[in-house]
């Protein structure tokens, strides 16, 4: 009997529901800051590996922000597919599920982003009333499941070259507590892509 894959269809959508939850969430909280220039210190501290945060000054490590994302699943519809990975996940750098702490980081990091770039290009009413969005120049952008999955793919190769100029520079011992594997980044873009791809029965 083939082996059950750990991320399968059901669990890419429901992980694309708290992804998509964490950018408007970096939105929301640009919003709230209403401070440029602590954004931007923001999003520098929380670029490098292992440190985690949310604004406007909470810094985190790997365990307070998985608790963080599983608190908001455990509040949805996303509970159970979510609830499940993070137990398989383990601790951070013990499996290649891991790569999603810093992927919800990087959601996160992009909403703050996008809403200093652009603080006046769109509405948050209408933004905070709907899912799926994103908050650009251009005004408010809707961006579907494959484009979700693109943008976690081509996250994990930039993170995949932060990460191994870590295990590059520093010893073993140090860099396992901050960094992953590059081919944990690879499994982890190879089952996303998959599970999406995948219709189950």
């Amino acid at each position: 009997m083939a082996t059950q894959p750990i991320i399968t269809r059901d669990t890419i959508l429901k992980m694309i529901s708290l992804l998509d939850w964490a950018y408007r969430l970096g939105v929301e909280s640009a919003y709230e800051t209403n401070d440029e220039g602590l954004c931007a210190e923001f999003l520098e501290k929380t670029a490098e590996p292992g440190v985690y945060g949310l604004l406007p000054d909470k810094y985190m490590i790997w365990k307070e922000w998985s608790l963080r994302l599983l608190s908001k699943a455990r509040m949805t519809s996303w509970n159970g597919a979510m609830s499940r990975y993070i137990m398989l996940a383990g601790n951070f750098g013990a499996t290649y599920l891991s790569c999603f702490y810093n992927v919800a980081q990087r959601f996160y990091n992009n909403g703050v982003e996008a809403y200093i770039s652009a603080p006046n290009a769109c509405d948050l009413s209408l933004f905070k009333s709907q899912t799926r969005l994103l908050w650009t120049s251009d005004g408010i952008k809707r961006i579907n499941n494959r484009q979700f999955v693109d943008d976690i793919q081509l996250m994990c190769f930039e993170l995949q070259r932060r990460d191994e100029e870590i295990w590059n520079t520093k010893t073993a011992y140090e860099a396992k507590k901050i960094a992953l594997k590059p081919k944990q980044y690879d499994s982890f873009i190879r089952a996303v892509g998959l599970a999406l791809a995948k219709k189950e029965n």
